[in-house]
């Protein structure tokens, strides 16, 4: 491995190579919002320059590469990355880094992804302790987009059959403290929410199918589903759009509302947010782990009452026997695409009562088992 013998390392430079460890790319302004004390650009400037050039000896490796991608109107705008050397020392900084893309994105892509970082260095500058803290105390853990994908198997609609499918999410927040694992799709808003052929789904919709059937199916006839045997610490699951506009988040959060099968049982949730209140949101969250309460419902007035008792046996014995259910018709699901992908003769299954199996799973839940319910649609993450 080369040795460091070029530019000497300050604590701001291992800010910087710290934060594209976990960034992965960061523009000038960006950079100068996490070094507060930097007083002028310029001198940021020289530093970058700086830790982008080679050495004259041996060894005297760059810590640094710089991109570029050109706004509409032609201007080009410098963008920072980590060389391979510089790679092995945001490793020392930010140990949980995983192994990073073979390759850049393409040039095209790089405002999406300094979009995102935006929210990073958002979370960074409300939750460090101070500007000289180490990243490696930061009450989360942000995995920028890599070359690994998160495989599952997913039920073609059209042909009834299994297929492997992928995802790879724009950037996972973990946040050990809150056991949550945030899935991150930042939307520019280039793609529709939905379409009007009943046949089709808009890009939005799309990923929330996908990513509810990685959250929730189980991983061929094994007893845990696609997320559970990728991830095997429990941590809930939220899948998190970020939007560009208010308009277009309340858009998007109508759509997820009038889209069958959303949440359908209450192992993952679904976050909207703007990208400008993403991180105080977040970080308020994460500081706080309370969110909104929930609305109080006022309560029903039937004609008549019944007063029920159930002990303890008998409740758990009311939600197995719900889950044995859903697990039974799962396996069905699965029996019906084996049959259908090796025989000629083709089986389809009635559509499950999924309105109904929701007030069922609900009313066991929250009304037998105590379970908060899931606050409104304008809350940032659930309490659990």
């Amino acid at each position: 491995m080369p040795s460091p013998r070029g530019a000497v390392l300050t604590e701001r430079d291992r800010q910087i190579i710290g934060f594209l460890g976990m960034a992965r790319y960061a523009s000038r302004p960006q950079l100068q919002r996490l070094l507060a004390q930097e007083r002028h650009s310029s001198i940021l400037f020289r530093r970058l320059r700086k830790l982008s050039t080679r050495g004259d000896g041996p060894g005297d490796e760059a810590y640094l590469r710089r991109l570029e991608y050109q706004r509409p109107k032609g201007i080009a705008v410098p963008v920072w990355t980590l060389s391979p050397f510089g790679r092995s020392v945001a490793e020392t900084i930010v140990p949980y880094l995983r192994p990073p893309a073979a390759s850049d994105v393409a040039h095209q892509f790089l405002e999406h992804a300094l979009r995102l970082n935006d929210v990073l260095v958002g979370l960074v500058l409300a939750l460090r302790r101070s500007p000289e803290a180490t990243f490696a105390d930061l009450p989360f853990r942000w995995l920028c987009e890599e070359d690994e994908e998160l495989a599952f198997q997913m039920l073609q609609r059209h042909t009834n059959l299994l297929a492997n499918a992928v995802l790879k999410p724009d950037a996972i927040l973990e946040l050990p403290g809150h056991r949550r694992r945030l899935f991150l799709e930042a939307e520019t808003g280039a793609h529709s929410i939905a379409t009007a052929n009943p046949q089709a789904h808009g890009a939005v919709l799309h990923k929330l199918q996908r990513y509810a059937q990685y959250f929730t199916a189980l991983a061929g006839d094994g007893p845990t589903t696609w997320y559970a045997r990728t991830f095997g610490d429990g941590f809930f699951p939220v899948l998190v759009f970020l939007v560009h506009s208010a308009a277009r988040r309340k858009r998007v959060e109508k759509a997820i509302v009038g889209a069958a099968g959303r949440q359908s049982d209450g192992r993952f949730r679904v976050r909207v947010l703007t990208f400008d209140e993403a991180a105080p949101a977040l970080a308020s969250f994460i500081r706080e782990g309370a969110t909104a309460a929930p609305a109080t419902r006022p309560p029903a007035a039937p004609a008549s009452r019944r007063t029920l008792f159930l002990d303890d046996r008998r409740v758990r014995e009311v939600r197995d026997g719900y889950n044995a259910l859903a697990e039974a018709f799962n396996a069905a699901t699965r029996a019906v695409a084996a049959h259908n992908a090796s025989c000629a003769r083709r089986l389809v299954l009635p559509p499950p009562p999924l309105s109904e199996l929701r007030t069922l799973r609900d009313f066991i839940r929250q009304d037998l088992l105590g379970e908060p319910r899931p606050p409104d649609r304008d809350s940032v993450l659930p309490t659990r």
